[in-house]
């Protein structure tokens, strides 16, 4: 016999919580159906937590339930008759951690089952997380981490310290941070000029790498370069920009500009170690950051003073949490 179950919730967002309630639930029933609660006025779009529900939970059949523009309490009356509706098989079990979930089961003729009522595992909740998500942060499951995190990207010529930068930011707040996917392409790649196609793959190498990674990274994302100091390189590889590629940059919240006037060190895999050219770098870096209207801040200085300069960003980016909305949806 299939034992089914139903659980309600908003999940505004989804937590380590309900992470819990639903692999607990997962062990209770043979199938489940996850109700999400949504309206209108949601602080959070409905589309952008059915994909959050549906990827953490890919067993589980995800419903939307949209109640216009004012949301229906979960303890509303209404919710058995809702359920009923698109729910035609028996439902067995109602699995929770509020005491709304006492009438529904009733309702519904099911077996209600309560599930860390007084949030002891769990402490955070969705209201809390939304107002301070960095605070929460290990509460945030990996998934829908992206929504809420910052990202700051290291721009400028080689041989600025951003690898170096990058891995001191991240280890003092949080990583990992996202290594530049440039360096080990052209360590494997077959000698001869660069062909745009080929450019295109370091974008797809470093944008693979930056989804995955963002999920175990800390409420500010460091990222060693990035889609648009890639169409730099292109300026300057290939002498032309590539407009479809520049088509797919993804503007960070901030930017750290590098600049040009630190010792040079020899490296294999480097191009351009003669001044001039460095400057000439630097300053296409800055007119494309400018062409975009991107935020930036110049980083300028002996090391010691660009890393007090580059920890003085990051500590004001945490002051004030990201403002999430369409924009911020996963893609």
């Amino acid at each position: 016999m299939t034992t089914t179950g139903v659980i309600l919730g908003n999940f505004m967002p989804p937590h380590e919580g309900h992470v819990a309630l639903v692999r607990t639930a997962s062990y209770l029933v043979d199938r489940l159906t996850i109700i999400l609660s949504t309206s209108d006025s949601d602080a959070i779009e409905p589309a952008v937590r059915k994909k959050w529900m549906e990827n953490l939970f890919p067993k589980a059949v995800v419903i939307v339930v949209n109640n216009g523009a004012i949301p229906l309490p979960s303890e509303d009356p209404k919710w058995g008759p809702i359920i009923r509706g698109f729910h035609p098989e028996t439902v067995d079990r109602v699995i929770g951690s509020e005491d709304y979930i006492v009438e529904l089961a009733k309702d519904l003729n099911a077996q209600h089952f309560i599930l860390d009522p007084m949030w002891m595992a769990f402490p955070a909740n969705s209201v809390e997380v939304r107002e301070d998500p960095f605070g929460h942060w290990k509460s945030i499951p990996g998934y829908v981490r992206p929504y809420f995190q910052k990202r700051l990207t290291l721009v400028g010529p080689e041989s600025t310290g951003k690898s170096y930068m990058a891995d001191v930011l991240a280890k003092r707040f949080g990583g990992p941070y996202v290594p530049e996917y440039g360096r080990p392409y052209e360590k494997y790649r077959a000698p001869g000029a660069y062909r745009a196609e080929e450019l295109h793959l370091i974008v797809d190498g470093h944008v693979a790498h930056r989804k995955t990674l963002s999920e175990k990274a800390g409420p500010i994302l460091f990222e060693d370069t990035d889609p648009l100091l890639t169409a730099v390189w292109a300026e300057m590889l290939l002498g032309h920009s590539l407009p479809d590629l520049e088509r797919r940059i993804e503007l960070p919240d901030h930017y750290l500009l590098l600049d040009a006037n630190v010792p040079w060190e020899e490296d294999p895999l480097r191009y351009y170690g003669k001044q001039e050219l460095r400057l000439e770098f630097f300053d296409k870096i800055k007119a494309k950051l400018d062409l975009f209207g991107a935020s930036y801040t110049l980083i300028a200085g002996d090391y010691t003073e660009r890393e007090a300069k580059a920890v003085a960003v990051v500590e004001s980016m945490l002051a004030k949490p990201k403002q999430y909305g369409a924009a911020n949806a996963q893609k």
